[in-house]
């Protein structure tokens, strides 16, 4: 087992509480981690702001895209160590942190390093003043907290770092503490590629503790912060204090709208796709089917018969598809939300036998399709995070919109009609973030992220992920004068 610390100013700083980490795949002993208190945090805070008005504030766009890019590169070089790890920590399969999470992570950090979108000014025309320009710079914020969830450790961790980065600010990460060790890894490669030491800071603990600290500091100017909604309010609350910019990437309840014309099987693979991948433990995750009520059987029938075709066991074994559940807490959370809409007459029209199949001291909850959902219960209304598909019928297209959109939540959506124009038309319709048409759960690093209503504020990726680690300045440049000023300063000054 490696035995990691938080990275701090360059370094595996090893002062603090040891926990072992343990695989919700198997049981196993996978590491131990330094558990960080508040004072380490502030440490951690110190040395980003040291380094950012001592160092990082002077290194330019181009160099901080060459940084980036050979960040990219050796984390290429070890993605099969990096998949293997994300898979023990979190209980994911090797497949998915192989062939997506890993591999995708890669592409959006070279993306950033790439692609020449964001610019750090931009020159304007001042139409009421001819004979004067503007430049409109992007200017960093300096400390940004990123604060990630549990879930998808590498990707959250890459999303928010490579934007901070790349705008030119320092960077304070709090991974989970209970799937950090991806993010552990990224610092220390980011040290390898060429990354002063204080540009890249990871410290690991409770919310409560470090999370608090990076939150209520006066040296942080920005918060990023994915996971709960509840957890986002207190966030932004805390935040107030200080006049901090934030983003935060909350919860979803995400409709996948299957139309009477769509393409039966395609829709079906896409709506498994979009649930049980993580096993449902992606805050975007299509976890309420709705369905038109006249092809409702026969898709219920081919979702059916490619849930019976999942194979489970360990998901550290290339042929497993099911994931296991991260924590024991969010098995938990499922099993409760699931008990509480049977009993207001919700029915499961089916659960995947696991029993025997996965490792015993995994953490496992079997895929679901749990039937005769009604918008009142739980399963509808709240975000289950796992492997449960909530069913709902609809008659028409306005049916459809009014089920889809009521909810608190507002993160993405799916639209599954062969009409390109009906889909474009409803998609127009619906409270998200992001829309899927014929399609769920692809994700690009061009485009932007985030929610509608309680889903967040802000945005992730794309250019307008740099922007919002960004402060505008404008800069107004008179060259040779011009007669509007001197009318203008006429209303004070005489001559």
């Amino acid at each position: 087992m490696k035995r990691y610390g938080n990275f701090i100013d360059g370094v595996m700083d090893f002062d603090g509480e040891e926990e072992v980490l343990y695989s919700p795949a198997d049981g196993r002993q996978i590491a131990v981690i330094t558990k960080a208190n508040y004072e380490k945090a502030k440490e951690a805070i110190d040395s980003a702001e040291h380094t950012f008005k001592n160092v990082w504030s002077s290194i330019s766009l181009q160099r901080r895209r060459q940084l980036l890019l050979r960040l990219s590169e050796i984390v290429q070089e070890r993605s099969d160590e990096y998949a293997l790890l994300e898979s023990l920590n979190t209980g994911k399969t090797l497949r998915q942190s192989m062939f997506m999470d890993i591999p995708l992570g890669i592409e959006h950090i070279s993306y950033f390093a790439e692609k020449a979108e964001f610019r750090d000014s931009r020159e304007i025309e001042h139409p009421e003043y001819p004979g004067t320009k503007g430049i409109v710079q992007y200017l960093p914020l300096g400390v940004v907290a990123a604060i990630a969830p549990w879930n998808v450790p590498f990707l959250m961790a890459v999303w928010k770092i490579a934007p901070a980065l790349l705008a030119g600010n320092t960077v304070v990460l709090k991974p989970s503490h209970y799937t950090p060790l991806t993010a552990l890894e990224l610092a220390e490669d980011a040290k390898k590629a060429g990354f002063p030491d204080g540009v890249l800071n990871v410290v690991v603990g409770d919310g409560s503790t470090v999370g608090n600290a990076l939150i209520e500091s006066e040296k942080v100017n920005h918060v990023s912060f994915t996971g709960s909604t509840r957890t986002g309010k207190e966030v932004m609350m805390k935040s107030s204090s200080s006049f901090k910019k934030i983003t935060l990437e909350l919860g979803g309840k995400s409709p996948n709208i299957v139309f009477d014309d769509a393409d039966l099987n395609r829709a079906a693979k896409g709506i498994l796709f979009g649930i049980y991948l993580n096993s449902g433990q992606l805050c975007e995750s299509g976890s309420r089917l709705l369905v038109q009520s006249d092809i409702k059987n026969k898709l219920m029938e081919k979702i059916r018969y490619y849930m019976a075709r999942m194979r489970a066991g360990n998901p550290t074994d290339m042929e497993t598809d099911i994931s296991a559940i991260t924590t024991q807490e969010q098995r938990n959370k499922i099993i409760e939300i699931v008990e509480r809409s049977k009993d207001k007459g919700a029915d499961v029209l089916y659960s995947k036998e696991i029993s025997g199949k996965v490792p015993e001291k995994g953490i496992f909850y079997p895929p679901t399709l749990l039937d005769n959902v009604s918008s009142d219960m739980d399963a509808a209304r709240e975000e289950i995070f796992g492997p449960v598909l909530a069913v709902m019928e609809f008659k028409d297209e306005d049916e459809a919109v009014r089920i889809a959109n009521d909810t608190d939540y507002g993160l993405a959506a799916g639209v599954w009609s062969k009409d390109i124009e009906k889909a474009n038309r409803v998609a127009n319709r619906i409270l998200a973030g992001t829309i899927w048409i014929n399609e769920y759960h692809l994700l690009s690093a061009a485009a932007p992220r985030g929610g509608f209503k309680k889903s967040g504020i802000g945005r992730e990726l794309g250019l307008e992920g740099i922007l919002e680690m960004t402060q505008t300045r404008h800069i107004f440049i008179n060259e040779s004068g011009t007669d509007l000023s001197d009318v203008a300063y006429a209303l004070v000054v005489n001559e």
